[in-house]
């Protein structure tokens, strides 16, 4: 009974028992003690909501400020700020456009692929730094959120060219000695070969893409290819291969010819001293684009691959009689290096750079005497070193704004051009020094002696701009810088500057004989200078100038990379 009574109590409404039993109103009571928490949560999802899609919006914008600005490296932060202000991202507290180099290199973490720095810079990245008002999670987040925006992005312009190219005169079967002196064999191609040659035009993608069916490389990167072993005779095969599907017969004949009668087969070569495809080696066999659509004769692929075959070689071949006022002319040549992580011709872009092969040539040319000195020979030894020529693709824009015109700007710098009458020492095909040269010996006989010694040299020390128009590019123009101090052909400076010392049976040669041997060196000048123009262009090189050559360019705006 007394159970039942407490229990009874305990029920009754109004007494303390009773409200902490009663369950009626639960739902009621814990909502509304939660109601703070679902406020709070609710004022954070919308902060957060909000924060998140400025953080959206943020990112596009910098990511259109640093593609606007790889489009416009040189007017890089204008360029940047122009597209943030567009996209109204407000006000920043802080900004920076930092220019550099990306390489995209899958070898390469991302963070890796950007290095900051003006050399070699074709990209750059752009940072800032906001701050953002929440609006109901204040007691959370603060009154306002700080928020950071990065993106890197790439220029997409770039230029295929290339230095000392200009095209080759086919005359008095020159060309032909010079790549018998190179690849070996017998080289017996007509002007019609020659001609077949030169107005082939394979594009840069059909060339690399035809090695690698020759090297049998079905898979992997375009580095891939030029950095697999390979010989002259591949080189010259897939420009055959290309010639013959373009349809370009004379062309392929010609290099066939080049295979059967030379060492082409024999002689190893570096593709990756021969061209440089930039940022493109990393595309995938077979995978290229219009980036690598710059075009080149099959002669000058031809040529340039013997050249960079035989670099640290001596070439050496006559030239024979048949100049005027020649009774002999004999040729040695020796071609170094070019420097490091240069090529004969390169893709790429902005700041891109390529070197000539430093080149020393010997020449002695024999010339028949007159009057007092009929039926004696004047002998003319000539040495030349020509230092590297250098380019770098300056910059790619767009013609009056089309895509579809793009224009190109090389800064080109000729290489140094020293020039002797005189006799160098042996040492002199070795580029790991200068050799010595000595007085010539211009004419000995019983009783006349002749010693004679000329020198000039010729150099710039600032680049000059080139610029390609869109027609330049599409008529592969040739543009050019010389070097100054030389305003003559290089023989005839020398023999300008000639200084003689004679003998005459112990006692001083007459100023007659010393007239007349000038004289005779004076006449056989111009043609030994158009001899050995024909050479050098063979072998890329010319008398102090840099030739310079745009095949190809795109232009358009960043990408993003990263």
């Amino acid at each position: 009974m007394k159970t039942q009574a407490n229990d009874s109590e305990r029920s009754r409404p109004g007494t303390l028992a009773g409200f902490w039993s009663d369950r009626e109103g639960n739902i009621a009571l814990m909502f509304a003690g939660c109601l703070p928490v679902i406020f709070g949560c609710a004022a954070l999802a919308v902060d957060v909501g909000s924060l998140y899609t400025e953080k959206r919006h943020l990112q596009g914008a910098v990511d259109l400020a640093a593609i606007e600005a790889a489009a416009k490296l040189d007017n890089r932060e204008a360029a940047a700020r122009g597209a943030l202000e567009a996209n109204k991202t407000g006000e920043l507290s802080s900004f920076s456009v930092v220019l550099g180099r990306y390489t995209p290199d899958p070898q390469r973490s991302h963070a890796e692929r950007f290095v900051e720095g003006h050399e070699g810079a074709n990209a750059v990245k752009v940072s800032v730094t906001t701050e953002r008002p929440t609006f109901f999670a204040g007691a959370f987040l603060g009154k306002s959120v700080s928020m950071k925006a990065e993106a890197i992005a790439a220029t997409a312009s770039s230029a295929t060219f290339s230095i000392g190219s200009r095209l080759l005169a086919v005359r008095g079967g020159l060309p032909n000695r010079v790549l018998q002196g190179l690849l070996g064999g017998s080289v017996e191609l007509s002007a019609m070969d020659y001609n077949a040659l030169l107005s082939a035009q394979v594009t840069l993608l059909q060339q690399v893409d035809a090695l690698a069916s020759e090297l049998n490389i079905t898979s992997g990167t375009y580095q891939d290819v030029l950095l697999a072993d390979a010989s002259v005779s591949d080189w010259l095969s897939a420009a055959a291969a290309v010639a013959g599907r373009n349809g370009d017969t004379g062309a392929q004949t010609a290099l066939r010819k080049l295979i059967w009668h030379t060492n082409a087969e024999r002689l190893s070569i570096r593709l990756d001293k021969l061209i440089s495809l930039g940022s493109f080696a990393n595309v995938e066999v077979g995978r290229g684009n219009s980036a690598l659509g710059a075009t080149f004769n099959t002669l000058e692929l031809a040529s340039a691959a013997a050249r960079i075959a035989n670099i640290g070689n001596q070439v050496s071949f006559d030239i024979g009689a048949g100049l005027p006022g020649i009774a002999k002319l004999s040729i040695e040549v020796a071609i170094g290096e070019p420097l490091q992580a240069s090529t004969w011709a390169a893709a790429g872009m902005p700041n891109a750079t390529i070197h000539t092969a430093q080149t020393r040539l010997k020449a002695v040319a024999e010339v028949g005497g007159s009057a007092l000195l009929a039926g004696a020979n004047i002998r003319l030894p000539i040495y030349l070193e020509l230092a590297s020529a250098s380019g770098r693709l300056h910059s790619v824009s767009c013609e009056a704004g089309q895509t579809n015109r793009p224009t190109a700007t090389i800064a080109a710098k000729p290489g140094l051009l020293s020039a002797w009458i005189g006799e160098p020492d042996p040492s002199w095909t070795n580029f790991g020094g200068k050799p010595l040269v000595a007085p010539a010996q211009l004419l000995t006989t019983a009783l006349i002696r002749l010693k004679g010694q000329a020198f000039i040299q010729a150099s710039n020390k600032n680049e000059t701009l080139l610029e390609f128009s869109n027609a330049d590019i599409q008529n592969q123009t040739v543009k050019r810088t010389e070097t100054s101090n030389i305003s003559e052909t290089v023989v005839r400076s020398l023999v300008r500057n000639l200084s003689i010392q004679a003998e005459f049976g112990g006692l001083a040669v007459p100023l007659t004989i010393q007239r007349e041997v000038a004289g005779l060196l004076g006449n056989a000048a111009a043609p030994i200078d158009e001899a050995l123009q024909p050479i050098l262009q063979t072998l890329g090189v010319h008398l102090g100038e840099a030739d310079v050559r745009v095949h190809g360019a795109t232009c358009g705006s960043g990408v993003l990379a990263g």
